[in-house]
């Protein structure tokens, strides 16, 4: 081998020569990165949205079936929830079979309720239907009611959540709540402006105490001290009020803790917050506002009334998201 090659070949890199090279590298991994991120966000929400689409199929068919759209039960033992009842539409025919509709899901009463036996295995089972990619955040909850609950993202509309809508136990005027038997005719302000559903943010998975939330996206204020029932059968007077949510020294982390059980809290979303507010969720009793969220950028991905996905800028006017929640409000919605 000549001298001169031979030289070249004992003289390898230098201690400078391998730091740029490493500093290149670490410029062109920065460079990349972001990209891939924004390739892999644009991908999830991609996914989240072909999973609203196909919860819209499957709650067209029940509609088919049934002349009407599924509701959320009544009283809370037997609250089973609109996702549950879907189940056979998509592709899910043997887990319904795990539920037992002729049972109650829950036992006893109040905080003290607990899981029925017998509705354990389905309750427990994670369906990634339910779930959105971008969410990230463990979707088995521990902490509640005894028992281990698998959550969804994907929530009902409830409505405006103004005046007494807040409280789903009795109709609002959305298009979802306890015993509700809407149907596509109910759709008064046309079925490509009447949200069916959104998104929302699974729970942190445990409460909270103190005079903020540890995590605003995924606690609600327990507001219940500043309710009281009201005489006319509906709501609580006064009605919520923002005042509650800030005064609040409690916080609950158990948001879409439960696909299968119809709590507000848990299956259900208004439009009473803008979307992704950064005012926390906010409960009295297990009814209050529940906003949309969700980890995409700058908004939430969500299904209407015509069986279409759209995504909505969380920069959409106040008044305008609430009129999409409503099925009879009579506004005039434009394009968005």
């Amino acid at each position: 081998m000549h001298p001169a090659r031979l030289s070249l070949l004992r003289k390898g890199f230098t201690l400078i020569e391998l730091l740029v090279v490493l500093a290149i590298i670490a410029l062109l991994m920065a460079l990349i990165l972001p990209a891939v991120q924004k390739v892999r966000a644009a991908a999830d929400k991609m996914r989240c949205g072909n999973n609203l689409k196909q919860l819209g199929i499957a709650l067209h068919h029940y509609h088919n079936d049934h002349l009407r759209f599924p509701g959320v039960g009544t009283p809370s033992q037997w609250a089973f929830s609109v996702q549950a009842r879907v189940l056979p539409y998509v592709e899910q025919d043997n887990l319904q079979k795990l539920i037992d509709f002729s049972q109650p899901l829950m036992l006893g009463s109040g905080p003290r309720m607990t899981l029925n036996p017998v509705q354990i295995p389905a309750a427990r089972t994670k369906v990634p239907l339910f779930l959105c990619p971008s969410d990230g955040q463990d979707p088995i909850f521990t902490q509640y009611n005894s028992a281990v609950w698998a959550g969804g993202n994907y929530v009902v509309n409830a409505g405006t959540g103004t005046g007494h809508n807040y409280d789903a136990r009795y109709p609002t005027d959305g298009m979802f709540w306890q015993d509700s038997r809407t149907a596509i005719r109910d759709m008064y302000d046309g079925s490509s402006h009447t949200l069916l559903m959104s998104e929302s943010l699974l729970g942190l998975g445990f409460n909270t105490t103190g005079p903020a939330p540890v995590d605003p996206k995924r606690q609600h204020a327990n507001a219940g001290s500043f309710a009281r029932p009201n005489p006319s059968g509906q709501g609580t007077i006064p009605p919520l009020d923002p005042s509650h949510c800030a005064a609040a020294s409690s916080w609950g982390g158990d948001r879409c803790a439960s696909w299968i059980w119809g709590l507000q809290h848990r299956t259900l979303f208004d439009t009473f917050l803008p979307i992704n507010s950064t005012i926390p969720d906010c409960s009295a009793h297990g009814m209050g506002w529940y906003a949309a969220r969700s980890m995409h950028v700058q908004g939430v991905n969500c299904l209407f009334g015509d069986g279409s996905v759209r995504f909505v800028h969380q920069g959409i006017a106040l008044d305008l998201w609430r009129a999409l929640s409503t099925r009879r409000g009579g506004e005039v919605t434009p394009d968005f």
